[in-house]
């Protein structure tokens, strides 16, 4: 007989009972799901708290499977931390022997192609399609062309400029603002602010010019947007997944829609990087206080306008149905990338940050798509939601340890089994206890 951690099984034994075999032995484990159609494939669950409470049995699986992962042009404690108190190891940001790869930026078409069946890369190819605004508003203006209007109607009306220069002209007569201008692709409300007049207006660089709304909901007279926080596993078929919690952002600086204050970002921007450093920014150390400060969760905001009477369920419905647009306006060319570049259906996923504005008559407006949203955690509510955002997010991506793929009997008894892994491939050995 063999020894296998306490249980003894016959010498000879086929590939099938030993795979059953390897199911028992782990399938209790509280880091592991089962799923695919026989409910044999294992995938490693996460755990918020882990970063917390460092659990040695946590971190079992992902050290005994040799699980690794790579952080590359990005800073992100959050994404390492969670990782290492599931025993993956970290290795060289140039090594390619890797089962999960964390980046800032996008990857090159000649790295996406060499990813083998088993690696994951947290970005599409082309999502700039959704990430870059002046990309964003192009492929919403497409589906209002080729939907209707009313559809689509989820962004301000913008133009992007010099090109659409005319067209915004004709606009402004009928409509003087005040008018937001936005670099193309920039974030955290850097290049942001308003103006009443085209000639205020730079001509020698691209930007975007969007109607401000000047009629947003107010919290204690207070403007506010909602960071939302979109995953999405494939886009052919497209699977999206919002996340049931989110961030309100509040301004600094009671709003006011007089054309006096159009100056004062810290009234009409509601961005944290720019509001914190407001005199009047006021944190939160407490991670059970989620409607206090300048940032509250999704849900307190949610349950404060309940208590005012707004028809939340209807603002939840229409926030969905503008996500899941969003998404579909650059379904096509993300997708089509994807079959150009991408070899194997499982190897990409992407978290994407959106930001969106509910104007007074509980409309949301989409303002925004990031790539590569902030998981800076300066506060504990920040830890509290992101945490468990994104072991959601890992968890449901499904890193898959690798099943046993053959069996080779050798020297009277000792069975060696080789996982489905870049090599060096892991190789576990259970000897013969005769």
């Amino acid at each position: 007989t063999i020894a296998l951690s306490g249980v003894d099984v016959p010498h000879t034994i086929s590939g099938e009972y030993f795979i059953d075999l390897f199911f028992c032995l782990i399938r209790d484990h509280p880091c592991i799901a089962w799923s695919g159609l026989s409910r044999k494939i294992p995938v490693l669950v996460f755990f918020a708290e882990a970063i917390v409470s460092k659990d040695g049995n946590i971190r079992s699986v992902g050290e005994r499977y040799n699980l690794a992962f790579k952080i590359v042009r990005t800073e992100s404690r959050l994404v390492r931390g969670l990782l290492t108190t599931h025993g993956f190891h970290e290795i060289h940001p140039n090594s390619n022997d890797f089962n999960l790869m964390w980046t800032g930026s996008h990857l090159k078409p000649y790295l996406l192609r060499s990813l083998q069946d088993f690696q994951k890369v947290n970005h599409f190819p082309r999502s700039y399609e959704l990430t870059r605004k002046d990309r964003l508003y192009k492929n919403i203006q497409r589906m209002q062309q080729s939907h209707g209007f009313k559809n689509f109607h989820i962004v301000p009306q913008t133009f992007v400029l010099p090109s659409e220069y005319q067209e915004f002209c004709s606009s402004f007569v009928k409509d003087q603002g005040p008018w937001i201008i936005k670099p193309v692709a920039s974030s955290r409300g850097r290049g942001i602010y308003l103006v009443s007049n085209p000639t205020q207006i730079p001509m020698d660089e691209n930007i975007l010019v969007s109607r401000y709304i000047n009629n947003p909901l107010l919290i204690d007279d207070f403007k506010f947007d909602v960071r939302l926080y979109v995953l999405v596993t494939s886009y052919d078929p497209l699977t999206i997944y919002l996340y049931e919690e989110g961030l309100a952002r509040f301004a600094t600086v009671k709003y006011d829609c007089g054309t006096k204050n159009i100056k004062n970002q810290f009234m009409h921007l509601t961005n944290y990087s720019v509001n914190k450093k407001s005199s009047d920014y006021v944190s939160c150390d407490d991670p059970e206080v989620e409607d206090y400060g300048n940032k509250w969760s999704m849900s307190a905001m949610l349950r404060y306008l309940k208590q005012e009477g707004k028809d939340t369920t209807l603002l939840m419905s229409q926030v969905e149905d503008l996500v899941i647009k969003a998404v579909l306006s650059a379904e096509l060319q993300i997708a089509t990338a994807c079959k150009m570049f991408v070899p194997h259906r499982n190897n990409c996923f992407e978290l994407y940050g959106f930001d969106v504005l509910i104007d007074s008559n509980l409309k949301p407006w989409l303002l925004e798509v990031n790539l590569s949203p902030s998981l800076a955690c300066d506060a504990p509510l920040d830890l509290k939601i992101k945490a468990s955002m994104i072991s959601d997010m890992f968890s449901i991506v499904g890193e898959s340890f690798s099943l046993p793929l053959f069996l080779h009997i050798k020297n009277k008894g000792a069975i060696y089994i080789y996982f489905k892994r870049k090599p060096p491939l892991k190789k576990v050995t259970y000897q013969n206890a005769n």
